[in-house]
């Protein structure tokens, strides 16, 4: 019988209990959005370059916890906490229902709430975090943002400044 190393075994225990949370944002709506995924993929890949992204994003799953107390009494570090919040804001913010009123479902928005609660940080670091995480998912758009907002959000024929933000050239 073949036994499957475990993925995740080359991550420290705040590592994965960041990971692990980030996972319970994303999934707590009931829906594991392809934003969700692929920032998640992101950050496996990063921390674990030998191990395949979609093994670590199984592995994840399939670890997926309500013990959300224990995972956070495992960040040690106040950075970690700080980054983790960066990254959950991201998270929560990365996906959205069509049906949504916010830029956040209000499942993710209850989830991001709690955590923040879990993790007893200062407001005004709190705020510093989002201001980062704000600013990170405007400069950086995922390539699927920007061939939507060049192919549905402004019609077949893209504009110029459509042009432009895409990263593209043309003659």
């Amino acid at each position: 019988m073949l036994f499957m190393a475990d993925p995740l075994a080359g991550l420290g225990a705040a590592q994965l209990a960041q990971l692990r949370l980030l996972c319970w944002v994303a999934c707590v709506d009931g829906v594991f959005a392809d934003e969700e995924r692929e920032l998640l993929s992101r950050l496996a890949s990063r921390l674990l370059p030998s191990v395949d992204p979609a093994d670590a994003l199984a592995a994840l799953l399939a670890q997926n916890s309500a013990d959300l107390e224990q995972l956070v009494a495992q960040l040690d570090a106040h950075d970690q906490r700080l980054q983790l919040v960066k990254l959950a804001y991201e998270m929560a913010h990365s996906s959205r229902n069509p049906t949504d009123d916010s830029p956040i479902n209000r499942a993710e928005r209850g989830a991001y709430r709690h955590l923040l609660d879990l993790l007893a940080l200062p407001e005004a670091e709190v705020n510093q975090a989002e201001w980062a995480a704000q600013q990170a998912l405007q400069e950086s758009p995922t390539l699927l943002d920007r061939l939507n907002r060049i192919l549905f959000g402004w019609g077949a024929w893209p504009t110029v400044d459509a042009l432009e933000f895409s990263g593209t050239h043309w003659l």
